[in-house]
């Protein structure tokens, strides 16, 4: 109890901005408090309890309350696991808060205050807010259990760190604690993400396994769609495309999302327009739309692609109204990128202003200068902006994209 204690101390001393000198003045000296804090001591109940008083709070230890909090912690992190949200666990555990913050359950309570993050629309206040329950988490490392630290690694890797080398060793240090469906996900994320595809392919395809093993049918699923995602672009396997994203459907509709055919149908047609296949490309796009949510922020894409597809097969009113449809979609919190691919498909679609400045220029936003863009919206828009740089004579430019193209399907 008294090495729980003595972290909770430090971590509510911190919180509250008090000094050690301030905080243990007249109770012990300030290097008995720090090794209090650090739990290397074992201090008496009557000093653990003045400290709390000086603090303003009280050590929380009702049996009952704890194991009713233990429940609702138990139940947030498995539906965590099962890709929902779980806010209703989350309201009734915020109600038990301020206890539990002062009890053996505080670090469980942080890390699932710190994962609800993750559901928030990104700002540089949600940003401050990681950032500020990394320090916390930190402080309290010490006390951790392997679960605690496996989920603690987990929020490093997936919310606090960008994509990239820190959250891959994030995420490899959660693996050393528990090797889970979801810590593979992740990982494969990041591959994908950087353009590492057969690192992302053998990650994914953990995750499948390690989820069917799990009964996680919710990440089968997302598993299964992100190794069809990497089969669209990785070798352009049109078998084992068609077999991943076959399994997500099937498991789709197990679990009643069906709405992710759309998602299935609009990487398949954007694929075939990629290679040319428009008849395909046109047919599984146009599937694709009849899925769409109302409320799904990228329903701008679906038009866009449809646009191109009408665009190469010449069907200029078809292409009219999906240019009108996806303009319709742009709405003020439509990103950057998504008004880049825009601009660029409604100069590709006529004739006249393609391969022109604004139209590079459109391309190379998309390609270079989004900070979190796919590895595979840069894998599609990269032979349109090959074939303006030729246009445009900058033979060189041209050349290093083709063999970076070249290089990833090596």
């Amino acid at each position: 109890m008294h090495k729980i204690a003595g972290y909770l101390i430090r971590y509510h001393r911190n919180k509250q901005a008090i000094s050690q000198e301030g905080l243990c003045k007249g109770i012990c000296v300030v290097s008995y408090l720090s090794k209090i804090e650090q739990g290397l001591v074992q201090p008496s109940t009557e000093i653990i309890k003045q400290l709390f008083q000086r603090l303003s709070l009280t050590y929380f230890d009702d049996p009952k309350q704890l194991r009713k909090a233990r429940s609702l912690l138990d139940s947030f992190f498995e539906k965590l696991d099962m890709r929902q949200q779980p806010q209703e666990e989350f309201q009734k555990l915020k109600k038990l808060e301020k206890s539990l913050l002062c009890s053996p359950l505080c670090v469980d309570v942080l890390l699932a205050n710190a994962f609800m993050l993750g559901f928030e629309q990104f700002t540089e206040s949600l940003k401050d807010n990681i950032k500020e329950y990394a320090k916390n988490l930190h402080s309290l490392k010490g006390i951790m259990n392997e679960q605690q630290l496996f989920l603690y690694y987990m929020f490093f890797g997936c919310l606090v760190y960008e994509v990239g080398k820190e959250s891959i060793q994030s995420l490899k240090k959660a693996g050393m604690y528990q090797q889970s469906s979801h810590q593979q996900f992740h990982l494969g994320y990041q591959y994908y993400y950087l353009g590492k595809q057969s690192k992302a392919v053998e990650c994914y395809g953990k995750a499948y396994y390690l989820a069917s093993e799990e009964g996680n049918a919710p990440l089968m699923m997302e598993a299964a769609l992100h190794l069809g995602n990497c089969y669209c672009m990785y070798q352009r396997d049109q078998e084992l495309m068609y077999k991943y994203y076959h399994r997500c459907i099937k498991l789709a509709k197990v679990i009643g999302k069906e709405e992710i055919q759309a998602v299935v149908y609009y990487n398949i047609g954007s694929s075939f327009l990629s290679w040319g296949m428009l008849e395909e490309a046109k047919s599984y796009l146009e599937r694709s739309v009849v899925y769409l949510n109302d409320n799904d922020d990228e329903r701008v894409l679906y038009y866009q692609k449809l646009a191109l597809v009408y665009c190469e097969m010449e069907a200029d009113e078809k292409m009219k109204k999906a240019l009108a449809q996806a303009k319709h979609e742009m709405h003020q919190q439509t990103s950057d990128l998504f008004r880049y691919m825009q601009i660029f498909v409604e100069l590709h679609c006529e004739e006249t202003t393609r391969y022109q400045k604004e139209y590079v220029e459109a391309l190379e936003h998309i390609c270079f200068k989004e900070d979190m863009i796919s590895y595979g919206f840069r894998n599609f828009h990269i032979p349109y902006l090959i074939c303006a740089y030729k246009k445009q004579r900058r033979y060189k430019e041209a050349l290093q994209l083709k063999e970076e193209i070249d290089c990833k399907f090596s």
